[in-house]
């Protein structure tokens, strides 16, 4: 169920993304968690919850990344730079 990224998630720990995908990838492993807890807790209403709350926090961390590529092609847009390619 991993969503593929354009541009794909950055593993550069000095890339311009790598907070805003770290923090993807983390809400991507909590969702994860949330289902498999979901197969063995009898408590399907609390499971239901804590799934909905892990699909909330990824579609945040999934929206603060298209924020910051703006912003990243933005700043670059005022600089005159033309970015060298995907931003990795």
């Amino acid at each position: 169920m991993t969503k593929s990224y354009e541009p794909p998630l950055t593993t550069n720990p000095h890339g311009p993304l790598y907070r805003v995908d770290k923090a993807i990838k983390a809400a991507q492993q909590r969702l994860d968690a949330a289902i498999d807890a979901k197969r063995h807790h009898t408590s399907q209403n609390l499971a239901h919850e804590v799934i909905k709350e892990a699909r909330e926090g990824l579609k945040k961390s999934e929206q603060l990344r298209v924020l910051k590529i703006k912003e990243l092609a933005q700043k670059a847009a005022e600089t005159g730079n033309n970015p060298p390619g995907p931003l990795v």
